[in-house]
């Protein structure tokens, strides 16, 4: 039966172990609870900003095989100017067993491996020039894949039903540009409200979007691909023209 037993502390009340143990096991069995069906990937908070020579990640929630791992603070790492691409990432640690816990800890490091190991998960990524600063805010929708000098989050995966989905703040700027831009077109219409009355976007309802907007075949899209399929939305709402070639499922972009 489903039940909900509170804790009484009380003056003058004996503190039972029954108590302690449920102010132990209620919250940890919510998230076991409600996060059960979820990917691995950030669940909430751990945004990016740079602070200094810093590479700051805040206070957040993630899931890493099946396991949710909390920071109640500011981790902070630092990086350094290259020409060559850098991930940033969570790794995490072997399960490590104390007297009175089980461990289950992990440590953001900095590593010019561009590939993402079976105990890791990607924060972010960058390519720094010497003598440049390294930025985490973003001017449109096009800056989330600059090149140089700028965080990229687009490979950032979040936690969702089943299947991780994008980082939403690209999701949510993909969104006002459909609003603002689109010609009272129906679909982008639903689609951007849909987005932005969520706080996490399923990845299955961004696929299914841009196979009915662009008219590609049913397929599992990488961030990368939903992106660039973004992003060619946006650039033919602006006033492009997108030409699709028969050969190609992914549109090709001529400007005039």
């Amino acid at each position: 039966m489903f039940k909900n037993n509170t804790p009484y502390f009380k003056r003058g009340n004996i503190l039972k172990k029954g108590m302690l143990m449920n102010l132990r096991d209620y919250p940890r069995k919510f998230f076991d609870f409600y996060f059960q069906d979820y990917s691995n990937g950030v669940i909430a908070g751990s945004s990016i900003f740079i602070e200094d020579k810093y590479f700051c990640v805040n206070e957040g929630i993630v899931k890493f095989n099946d396991i949710i791992y909390i920071s109640d603070g500011i981790s902070r790492v630092k990086y350094f100017n290259s020409n060559k691409e850098m991930i940033v990432k969570i790794k995490f640690r072997d399960k490590r067993e104390e007297k009175d816990y089980s461990c289950y800890e992990s440590d953001i490091i900095v590593d010019d491996n561009l590939q993402i190991e079976e105990n890791e998960l990607e924060l972010g990524r960058f390519k720094l020039r010497e003598g440049a600063y390294l930025r985490s805010e973003y001017n449109n929708f096009s800056d989330f894949e600059t090149e140089f000098n700028t965080v990229n989050i687009i490979n950032v995966l979040y936690a969702n039903v089943s299947r991780p989905t994008l980082h939403p703040s690209i999701v949510e700027k993909f969104a006002n540009n459909l609003l603002e831009l689109s010609q009272d077109d129906f679909i982008d219409i639903a689609f951007a409200m849909e987005c932005l009355n969520s706080r996490m976007v399923r990845r299955d309802l961004l696929e299914n979007y841009l196979n009915r907007k662009l008219e590609l075949k049913k397929e599992r899209y990488t961030n990368l691909d939903i992106y660039k399929h973004m992003k060619n939305i946006i650039k033919e709402l602006l006033g492009n023209r997108v030409i699709k070639d028969e050969g190609r499922k992914a549109p090709k972009i001529i400007v005039d």
